[in-house]
């Protein structure tokens, strides 16, 4: 009989350490996908903060341009169906050449694939996308990293960041 109750004590500790494994295995999981998410956090900040940093469109910029103001009307700019085209991140000189690019970027030793999508969007509704020229454009930044995942690697997460960048019109100097 004591043979019996040493096999059911046995038992016993053995599903309490798998019960205490399987929980510490789930906690130490998560956190690690909170860390991965923190830090798609901050490429997507620093990606719209390089972005920012350009002019809104090639016909307002100021270091290009002879005469101010250069865009008198929303129609000048650049239509949505000539945005992208630039290859290399830090050679894009506006906003809309960042369209469709694909990037890699690592941040603090994680691998983030960074896609960048620029539309034109109603000015005083940003949430209404628009085929014409207005003046604003939203710049979506989706970031993907193949440790953030829901279930399994082929269910993963991609991580929004989304800015709406306006122009304001001169109408005189």
């Amino acid at each position: 009989m004591q043979v019996f109750y040493s096999l059911i004590a046995i038992l016993l500790v053995a599903l309490l350490s798998m019960t205490v494994q399987r929980t510490a295995h789930r906690l130490n999981s998560q956190i690690y996908i909170n860390e991965v998410v923190t830090q798609a956090s901050g490429v997507g900040t620093a990606t719209l903060e390089a972005i920012a940093l350009r002019p809104f469109d090639s016909k307002t910029d100021t270091m290009k341009v002879a005469t101010i103001p250069a865009v008198t009307s929303a129609a000048q700019l650049t239509p949505e169906a000539e945005f992208g085209g630039c290859i290399i991140f830090n050679t894009c000189e506006d906003i809309d050449d960042f369209s469709g690019m694909t990037i890699t970027r690592e941040y603090d030793g994680f691998e983030f694939t960074v896609v960048i999508t620029v539309r034109y969007v109603d000015a005083l509704n940003p949430d209404v996308y628009t085929s014409s020229q207005t003046y604003a454009k939203e710049v979506l930044v989706e970031i993907t990293n193949p440790y953030i995942y829901v279930g399994s690697s082929s269910n993963p997460i991609t991580v929004p960041f989304r800015r709406i960048f306006s122009y304001q019109k001169v109408t005189s100097i």
